[in-house]
């Protein structure tokens, strides 16, 4: 029986995790709040048969702790989460957290951050079932100018951060934190 991965935020910079994620044999449900973006990333894959679309919004917290518990029902229990949520959206992660620990089997939980979690750690309650781990996104510093990191950086860092099954992972560098590039 494959095993199950969850990837929310998955049609930016997160894709080609959850690609990779298809590639390993996972049966990976992605979410996102546009259809279309979705079926990109599950079609630009060697794997689209191993791919579910999820599209929503997941700032709807009620909308969002429905889908968690038909997925689960549909899918079975998730064994890995891949998750970049926006700060707007400070229910989402606990909704998630709560909805797929109510099956009791352990899962992997990689919390993708921006480089401010390196100064003000996002504070998370945790159930015992959630293995949680962080991933911080940084910059990278290129002579006397730094920039954000790429699509691919981010997403070679996050499979990185999945392999190593780190506590915590930072992708590219979060010092000298005077050198963040500008917005």
């Amino acid at each position: 029986m494959a095993q199950e991965a969850l990837v929310i935020g998955a049609s930016g910079m997160l894709t080609e995790v959850a690609r990779w994620l298809a590639k390993e044999g996972y049966q990976v449900t992605v979410v996102g709040r546009d259809r279309q973006k979705l079926a990109r990333v599950r079609d630009g894959s060697g794997n689209p048969d191993a791919f579910q679309l999820l599209a929503l919004d997941y700032g709807h917290t009620e909308a969002l702790r429905t889908a968690m518990t038909e997925l689960v029902a549909r899918r079975g229990a998730i064994d890995l989460v891949v998750s970049w949520i926006h700060t707007t959206a400070q229910e989402a992660l606990p909704v998630v957290m709560t909805e797929l620990s109510r099956s009791e089997r352990p899962f992997e939980l990689y919390h993708v951050c921006g480089s401010r979690a390196w100064k003000t750690p996002p504070a998370i309650h945790v159930p015992a079932t959630c293995a949680y781990r962080r991933v911080i996104l940084g910059f990278v510093c290129e002579g006397e100018q730094s920039r954000w990191l790429t699509n691919a950086e981010i997403a070679d860092g996050v499979i990185r951060a999945i392999r190593q099954k780190a506590a915590q992972a930072i992708v590219g560098q979060v010092e000298p934190w005077e050198r963040r590039p500008s917005y």
